[in-house]
């Protein structure tokens, strides 16, 4: 992988970080995000007791959105739905309330609107974020740490071991260093000879890396384990209720007769035209109503046109009604006899009465329904459509407003239907039912337990002495050589943790000889040389490695004297 790749892979990864973490961001931390775990029955059947309601902030609210705002009357966060909104602010009502809320929240107390829907996802977060599964939280995410951390120490090291074959260690002459109860000689140092790598040592960083591995792979087993109990906890069913919609879909028309001349060569009145009461013989209203919806079943009811006229001071009179016809397959269509004439003259007679003078009025026909039926098995009775406004005056009857929109109207009917499904997470635009989030947290779990055994097994290979284990736990730091001989001032450390953090102080390698008797690991700085040795044989394989105090015959190169033990804490004083 190139430089180029590697650094837009890694500025994607941060842009998707930072992308979830404004979006999701909590609002107690300063972010846009409320997280809401409710109870009560007021917002059923949509929502129940145990549910997660995941809220953010917007730029503007609007009649129907679920908002959640703290009550300064009840002394809690409430989530309800806006129904309206009036001078003081926002009428919030809860669905399954016949009430209104006294509070009215203003776009500054609202702390956002309706985004996720989580079912029982408030029971499920109450679980996770009880002590035990916080404290098994907390033990994989040391494990992780403790992966990356080995993981961290690689890179200095392997640019180390770039450069070394090139490097040619000095001759250093060092007078002795004196130390209680020790004396240490001086000596020279050779330089250091790098063979090629042996298949050995990539057995050995295979065998780290599956440590790795497995560590990261038990962590995500871990957190997809709590995920599928989360999951389990949740029943597999929910109750929703899916607002459908009845349709009355409407038309009016009119017609009539009248003296032929210039006005109307043909005689005839036709829909949009004005009605010159004088020339007008006759007038007809017609209107169609078609009811739809989704699977209507015994949809029944009647239709009737009623005619009124309003004068301009509020007055209004009824001045007659036509004949009631029925819905057949859903459409009915009525019509009424109107009376300009008629209509003008009772106007006139109210302003003589009245002693106001005045002569125009509004003349409305109106449609009358009476529809009942089932939708999806839910009963639902319709309401009646909107009347058609004309302008009334002595000499003339037009229609008050664009004929194009005036002459169509357009009546739905909000059914709520509940029904019993498979659970499903809401999740932006997405809809995740509950099984097919199962089966991804059980694939999830079940390829992370299948990688963390694989790399367990891996990790464990070998012959699983104490160099052993330490070459597999500090691969990345680790450089083998062909022969190893101290210079400068030898301490040997007393454990291989003391030579790993001799090294991470360094910020330098671990040089490695396997010897026939021994493992030697050193550590060399500039005037000394940090030194652990794990003693071999068959008898002493697997024990706990300490350095020798005893004489050992050893090359001529190597020390003759005794050398000290000296701890880490010692060493780094």
């Amino acid at each position: 992988m190139t430089a180029t790749s590697k650094v837009a892979r890694a500025s994607a990864v941060i842009a998707l970080a930072l992308a979830t973490m404004w979006l999701f961001w909590p609002s107690t931390l300063g972010g846009g995000t409320t997280y809401i775990n409710t109870f009560g029955t007021s917002m059923e059947p949509g929502f129940r007791t145990g549910d997660l309601a995941v809220l953010s902030r917007a730029g503007s609210y609007s009649v129907g959105e679920v908002v959640a705002y703290r009550s300064e009357s009840l002394d809690t966060v409430v989530m309800h739905r806006i129904v309206a909104a009036d001078a003081e602010g926002f009428v919030t009502q809860g669905d399954n309330n016949d009430w209104l809320d006294e509070d009215r929240p203003t776009q500054e107390e609202i702390l956002g609107r309706l985004f996720v829907r989580i079912p029982q996802g408030g029971k499920a977060l109450e679980a996770i974020s009880s002590p035990s599964v916080l404290s098994l939280v907390g033990v994989a995410s040391a494990l992780v740490l403790a992966a990356g951390r080995r993981k961290r120490g690689g890179h200095r090291a392997r640019a180390l071991r770039r450069r070394l074959p090139a490097l040619r260690t000095p001759s250093v002459s060092l007078s002795s260093v004196s130390l209680p109860s020790f004396s240490v000689p001086s000596f020279s140092v050779p330089s250091v000879q790098l063979p090629r790598v042996p298949r050995g040592s990539l057995t050995v960083l295979v065998r780290a890396r599956s440590r790795q591995v497995a560590l990261t792979a038990a962590a995500v087993a871990l957190v997809a384990a709590l995920g599928a109990g989360a999951l389990v906890v949740v029943p597999g069913t929910e109750t929703v209720e899916e607002p459908l919609t009845v349709t009355q879909q409407g038309r009016f028309s009119y017609a009539g007769t009248a003296e032929r001349g210039t006005t109307y060569p043909d005689g005839t009145v036709a829909t949009g035209d004005t009605v010159w009461t004088r020339l007008s013989t006759g007038l007809t209203v017609s209107y169609e109503d078609t009811v739809t919806g989704p699977d209507l079943a015994g949809l029944q009811g009647a239709l009737r046109l009623d005619v009124t006229v309003q004068a301009a001071d509020g007055w209004s009179t009824y001045l007659g009604s036509g004949p009631v016809v029925g819905f057949t397959d859903g459409v009915a269509t009525a019509s009424v006899d109107v009376d300009a004439a008629r209509a003008a003259e009772v106007l006139a007679r109210h302003y003589a009465e009245v002693g106001v003078s005045g002569s125009t009025a509004t003349l409305t026909v109106t449609p009358t329904v009476a529809l009942s039926g089932t939708v999806r098995g839910t009963a639902f009775e319709a309401g009646s459509p909107a009347g058609l406004d004309f302008a009334l005056d002595p000499t003339a009857l037009r229609l008050a407003g664009d004929p194009e929109t005036v002459l169509r109207t357009l009546t739905p009917t909000s059914v709520p239907v509940t029904t019993v499904g498979p659970r499903s997470f809401d999740v932006l635009a997405l809809s995740v039912p509950i099984g097919v989030a199962r089966g991804a947290v059980l694939a999830v779990l079940a390829l992370a337990l299948l990688v963390a055994a694989v790399g367990t097994v891996l990790g464990r290979a070998g012959r699983g002495d104490a160099a052993d284990e330490f070459l597999v736990r500090h691969a990345d730091r680790i450089v083998p050589v062909n022969g190893l001989a101290a210079g400068g001032t030898v301490i040997d450390v007393s454990d291989a943790d003391s030579l790993r953090r001799v090294a991470e102080r360094f910020d330098t390698v671990v040089l490695h000889h396997a010897g026939p008797d021994e493992d030697v690991f050193a550590v060399r700085d500039v005037d000394a040389t940090y030194r652990f040795v794990v003693p071999g044989g068959a008898e002493r394989r697997g024990r706990p490695p300490v350095p020798s105090r005893e004489r050992r015959p050893v090359p001529d190169e190597d020390l003759t004297a005794p050398l000290p033990q000296v701890g880490l804490r010692g060493l780094l004083a």
